[in-house]
């Protein structure tokens, strides 16, 4: 069997990198739920308020929100 060695640096650096990623991910997906709650309380606060454009504004965000969610997966 071949088995590749990788130098101590490489591994490290490896390591860190997906460590970064995962750390990335993560934030990301916080800041994706954070925002689709905080659009659709604002959503459903223009409806009580009956603001058009509110709604409008909020629905569109968490359309694009939902659309980058989707391209994705």
């Amino acid at each position: 069997m071949n088995k590749q060695v990788y130098p101590v640096n490489q591994l490290r650096v490896f390591i860190n990198t997906i460590n970064d990623l995962s750390a990335e991910l993560l934030l990301q997906e916080a800041m994706d739920d954070y925002n689709r709650n905080r659009y659709t309380e604002k959503i459903e606060e223009a409806l009580m308020e009956k603001d058009e454009e509110k709604f409008m504004t909020y629905t569109s965000l968490l359309k694009e929100l939902t659309n980058e969610d989707e391209d994705a997966a």
